[in-house]
């Protein structure tokens, strides 16, 4: 079952594609996950930082999906096993997107970078999730936060320190799985069902005549005339 480390794990996902996308674009700048201050910024400069500042946790219940999860486990004997956990945790993670570099006008062309980045890649999956938290098959949604405005952007950056600058905001996706194992049961792969009836055994066994139970002929009654 995905691990705790989810929330690490995004982060992680998103700093990948920022960077591969910064290599493409040949851009001699860093990307971080960390905070924006004053300080920060302006002994990594040029760079893009990718910042988690706010965290929305809530249960949703999706379509065909039971109230408890269920993950199929196998043991050291190969037995196949359903393990159930309690009922997992969406969350929606808002982050900001800025960029620091001793030109005003490189610090736009990084940020737009960045913004291309998320824009060409909206939904990671696959090889783009870092770490073991999540089940295969599984997306992360990545888009821009239109609840991000001026007035929130100097609220974060200002209490930061950092002052009034350019940034942009995302909401990814994702869930946190519960530890809590709920019970296990074995897979049953195959049922075999043998229906025996006594008056039709099957070749080779004891006749009905033995056990017991073979039908009769029929009474025929002459009709008089």
């Amino acid at each position: 079952m995905p691990k705790h480390q989810v929330i690490r794990d995004v982060g992680q996902s998103l700093l990948g594609v920022l960077r591969a996308e910064l290599v493409a674009a040949h851009a001699k700048a860093k990307v971080y996950l960390a905070t924006p201050t004053a300080e920060f910024l302006r002994k990594n400069a040029p760079s893009l930082v990718l910042y988690l500042y706010d965290l929305r946790p809530s249960y949703d219940v999706r379509v065909d999906e039971k109230w408890h999860m269920e993950e199929e486990i196998t043991d050291e004997h190969g037995e196949a096993h359903v393990v159930r956990y309690g009922r997992p945790l969406d969350l929606s993670l808002h982050y900001l997107l800025t960029a620091s570099a001793d030109d005003l006008a490189d610090e736009h062309e990084l940020l737009a970078l960045g913004m291309r980045a998320f824009l060409d890649h909206a939904r990671l999956s696959g090889d783009q999730l870092v770490g073991d938290s999540f089940a295969k098959g599984e997306s992360v949604p990545v888009v821009h936060d239109d609840g991000f405005t001026l007035e929130k952007s100097s609220a974060v950056l200002g209490g930061l320190g950092a002052g009034s600058r350019l940034a942009i905001g995302y909401r990814a996706e994702a869930r946190l799985m519960s530890g809590k194992e709920l019970g296990r049961s074995k897979r049953v792969r195959q049922r075999i069902i043998d229906v025996f009836d006594q008056l039709r055994p099957p070749p080779g066994s004891v006749s009905a005549k033995e056990l017991g139970v073979e039908a009769k002929p029929p009474k025929i009654v002459a009709t008089k005339k």
